[in-house]
């Protein structure tokens, strides 16, 4: 056979390899026919086999950037990680089952070739096919997602609020300085919104999945599960706070969206860009199916932070598992709480006392139990003398008679004792006055924070930073009495008028403390002084006051009980 001859054959076999080694995508993935593609996931007598090598196909794929190898380097691997006895002939027939099934592909390898022989039986290279590849990360994916822990990451809120604003921003610019770099950034910045979106509500779900999972395990420990509530609790809820705060804004901006037709606009610009210049026709998708696709992301966001839909439903899930964590510690505290069994105790100690073996023992007993000494902190008439404890006979001191006998008065009806001694008269204006003063302290108080809180007489409840639980209590009980009242007012203790001025706000603030953080309107109240009625409420504090101390003097003559228990009613 001459060089011609040979040349003609090898190209034969070239021919038939691609023949059959070409299997498009529509026909692996067809709807009614058998799936070959996943048949080496289940083949039970070779498959952990098979597995090490597309493994080693997607692992060289994506770290090495080789994307053909030989049948001697697959061996190599095969041994090195799974069967140290693998032969090259096993290999060989491993990969042609997966060439059959349409994992891989197969080409010649002719730069090799350095005689006639050669070029009659060429070398094979394999490479994984996209489908093999995409169905190894697609399982790659699986067996990380079921390990992850998720994550309530808060700053992905503000991440992705930013990114759309700059979208909109980019798309309020007219049609005629809207240039292919700025169509292509708004498609960059939209797939790194939608990533980020699609990040955080599969680490929420994940997150909130394995919360449900611990909470219905339990923890037998109660300090371990202790801590664990109180991360859950200021985890979980700081994030369907700000979920809370960011969906409003979020669903405002894409309804603004929909209302002046940038949604179509930014459908068409992402799908524009959506796909990078393909290296084939084959694969390239159409026009239709990359605005189809695009309107898919953009559908799948907004659905996410619609009313009642995704975002709703996770604050609702989140905040059920933290009351259910709550709950479950409650419990947890009250049965570790011990049992109060003070009759089972004390008997216990009289057994004890009982087996002492001299009195000096059972007196550190009885010290240790009662926290007191024995007898220094006892009556005589109960224990005895002091020296009671020694004796000169040689007898052990429980061994001896008692030396004093008591007498105990049986309690009844009729046998109640000794009549009980008249109750000493009680001086009651001590009492008034340090109420009337503590009471005025009070007042005082609350005027000086009032005083501080509406220094201003229009005040503003966004502009405040930080405020003192005090002051926080005091605005609270002003703007629930304007909201309860008809002409939204509330009637301040120096006779002035608080008036809220936009009941009806939208807009929410975050109204920080020392103690926590409390999400509110942004409500505006105006400080309206009046000087005649705070003198007229000096005046009726006064009048008060003389009141209160002639009943407190006409119940110091008298000292009868039931004058002064009026006094204590006054």
């Amino acid at each position: 056979m001459n060089d011609t001859q040979a040349t003609e054959q090898v190209g034969r076999f070239a021919d038939t390899d691609i023949t059959t080694g070409e299997v498009s995508s529509s026909s692996l993935f067809n709807l009614t026919d058998r799936l070959q593609i996943f048949s080496y996931l289940v083949t039970s007598n070779r498959v952990r086999w098979y597995r090490v090598i597309m493994r080693y196909f997607l692992q060289c794929h994506r770290n090495l950037y080789r994307y053909q190898l030989t049948a001697s380097e697959v061996r190599d691997t095969v041994r090195t990680t799974f069967d140290p006895e693998y032969t090259l002939e096993q290999c060989q027939n491993d990969l042609k089952a997966l060439k059959d099934w349409g994992n891989i592909t197969t080409i010649y390898d002719s730069s090799r070739a350095t005689s006639i022989a050669s070029f009659l039986s060429p070398a094979l290279l394999y490479q994984a096919t996209p489908e093999g590849i995409a169905i190894e990360t697609f399982l790659e994916m699986q067996a990380r997602a079921s390990t992850g822990r998720g994550a309530l990451r808060q700053g992905d809120l503000p991440r992705l609020w930013a990114s759309l604003q700059q979208l909109d921003e980019w798309l309020n610019l007219p049609a005629f300085e809207l240039t292919q770099a700025y169509e292509r950034d708004i498609a960059e910045e939209w797939q790194r919104a939608f990533e980020i979106w699609n990040t955080m509500a599969r680490e929420a779900a994940q997150y909130l999945a394995n919360m449900t999972n611990a909470a219905q395990q339990g923890l037998t420990d109660i300090e371990a599960y202790q801590a664990y509530k109180a991360a859950v609790v200021a985890y979980v809820h700081g994030f369907a706070q700000a979920l809370t705060q960011y969906s409003r804004h979020v669903r405002e901006l894409l309804a603004e969206w929909s209302e002046t037709g940038k949604t179509a606009q930014l459908i068409e610009i992402v799908a524009e860009h959506l796909d990078p210049p393909a290296l084939t026709s084959e694969h390239q998708r159409t026009e239709e199916e990359l605005r189809e696709e695009a309107g898919n992301q953009l559908e799948a966001l907004t659905n996410w932070f619609a009313v009642g839909k995704n975002a709703d439903s996770f604050r609702r899930n989140a905040l059920a598992e933290v009351d259910k964590v709550v709950r479950r510690a409650t419990a947890l505290a009250a049965t570790a709480r011990p049992g109060a069994n003070y009759a089972a105790n004390l008997n216990t100690l009289a057994h004890q006392l009982l087996l002492a073996p001299d009195g000096e023992a059972a007196q550190q007993l009885f010290a240790v139990a009662f926290a007191n000494t024995l007898p220094v902190h006892l009556p005589e008439s109960l224990a005895g003398p002091v020296s009671a404890t020694s004796y000169t006979d040689g007898r052990e001191a429980w061994q001896t008679p008692p030396t004093v006998r008591l007498r105990l008065r049986p309690v009844s009806r009729f046998n109640r004792g000794e009549p009980p001694l008249e109750d000493p008269i009680i001086d009651n204006r001590t009492i008034i006055r340090n109420l009337v003063a503590q009471h005025k302290a009070k007042l005082e108080e609350q005027k000086q924070r009032f005083a501080r809180l509406f220094r201003n007489p229009l005040l503003d409840i966004g502009t405040l930073e930080v405020i003192s639980p005090e002051d926080r209590a005091i605005l609270m009980e002003v703007i629930d009495a304007c909201l309860g009242d008809t002409y939204h007012q509330y009637r301040a203790p120096d006779g002035s008028t608080v008036l809220l001025l936009n009941a009806e706000e939208q807009s929410y603030i975050l109204l920080r403390s020392t103690d926590g953080v409390l999400l509110l309107p942004r409500y505006r109240l105006q400080h309206v002084a009046s000087e005649d009625r705070e003198n007229a409420l000096i005046g009726a504090d006064l009048l008060l006051e003389d009141d209160i101390t002639q009943i407190g003097d006409g119940h110091n003559g008298t000292g009868n009980r039931e004058n002064g228990s009026k006094a204590e009613e006054v």
